[in-house]
């Protein structure tokens, strides 16, 4: 029985070939081919071997019977195919190349999330809305991702360029067009040519420059503007937000259980803080986590931050390779009376990012020529103590 599954077994073949720089373009950019690479530096004495092992032959047992061929890669040895697909130096990684588009996958590493992603690849970098099931399909990712809309003229060089710019982005970002001027009005686009990236928890969307309508420059201004304030970490995007942030970056940490009254309100406040500070998107980050879609993590979370995250909401500045934060005292909020005490909620989480974004509040040590402080009293057993402000 496999992932609690009774009738799921693995059946022993492997399924899995050795790619090379001889033989790696010819093979992932055949005509009609969809390929999954793993890119690894695993040896074969590494412990994890067997976990990607295990996943990786369940995930080709069941999608190359819908045509997908699966390989893998060793970084260690393949330098230069390593620095030809930009996969970086000891980091393990998944490409899957479809119709001629090379899409990453930034998700947990289990059989159900991956082959569940790779089934909703869409055949074509862009959806076109024309009729309710697509507009539906818009709609409830609302929040979910970023999500880019325009309205073109059908079969006009501008849709063209829009499309081939969508490429480089696929499985990251979401791109829709309209044709025509009824699902032009449902999506709020008012003119040929208009062009809008909606972030989330966001308020109010980008506008593209109306210069914009080659190629490169889509591309230029999706990179430009793709980060939001905030997002919600997900099985499918874990890799993509649980990473170390620019340097120019301040990455803030929220832990919300969203089925709690506390939880509702503190995210609810962190709506409010996201769409307020979006100016500051690409320098301040906030990765919303609803530690119930989590719960193998909560104590490799706790224990790592010293936070005890079953309490209620968390909120902290973070540094995940030196696993360490800075955690906002929860005591100036209150959140059993959400309505109420509204403003001085805000005002009080807003003062803590505007210290942070000033640089008053800091991860780094620059006290190493200060005296110490005197040692904290001893902690109970079971919780480290917690940075609060």
């Amino acid at each position: 029985m496999f992932l609690g599954y009774p009738d799921l077994e693995y059946d022993g073949f492997d399924r899995t070939e050795v790619l090379t720089e001889k033989n790696f373009n010819r093979t992932v950019f055949a005509e009609d081919t969809k390929s999954v690479v793993f890119f690894n530096d695993v040896e074969e004495d590494d412990s994890e071997l067997d976990q990607y092992e295990c996943f990786l032959q369940l995930s080709a047992q069941i999608m190359t019977k819908r045509g997908y061929n699966f390989y893998t890669v060793n970084t260690t040895k393949e330098h230069r195919l390593r620095k030809q697909e930009e996969v970086e130096k000891g980091e393990d990684t998944i490409h899957v190349y479809k119709d001629g588009y090379k899409i990453e996958y930034n998700g947990v590493r289990d059989p159900e999330t991956f082959v569940s992603w790779l089934m909703d690849i869409p055949d074509d970098p862009v959806t076109i809305i024309n009729d309710e099931h697509d507009l539906e399909e818009f709609e409830n990712m609302d929040d979910e991702c970023v999500r880019i809309i325009g309205y073109f003229e059908p079969g006009s060089v501008a849709l063209k360029e829009f499309e081939e710019a969508a490429e480089d982005f696929m499985g990251e970002i979401e791109f829709f067009a309209v044709v025509t001027s009824k699902w032009a009005r449902k999506v709020g686009l008012k003119r040929v040519g208009e062009v809008q990236m909606r972030r989330p928890f966001e308020e109010d969307p980008l506008f593209a420059p109306t210069s914009a309508d080659t190629e490169e420059e889509f591309e230029e201004w999706v990179e430009k503007n793709k980060e939001p304030v905030m997002q919600k970490l997900t099985l499918d995007n874990y890799f993509n937000l649980w990473r170390d942030p620019e340097e120019d970056e301040k990455m803030i940490l929220a832990f919300v259980d969203e089925e709690t009254r506390e939880g509702r309100a503190m995210k609810k406040l962190l709506d409010k803080i996201a769409d307020e500070n979006s100016e500051h998107a690409g320098t301040l980050e906030i990765i919303l986590v609803d530690p119930d879609e989590f719960p193998l993590m909560v104590d490799v979370w706790e224990d790592m931050f010293g936070i005890d995250i079953e309490e209620g909401p968390q909120i902290g500045l973070i540094d995940i390779s030196e696993k360490e934060g800075i955690w906002f005292d929860m005591s100036q909020v209150n959140l059993d009376d959400p309505k109420k005490h509204s403003d001085s909620n805000f005002e009080a989480v807003q003062s803590w990012i505007d210290q942070i974004l000033s640089g008053s509040i800091s991860l780094d040590d620059d006290d190493d020529d200060e005296p110490e402080p005197p040692a904290p009293p001893p902690t109970p057993k079971g919780k480290k103590s917690r940075k609060e402000l």
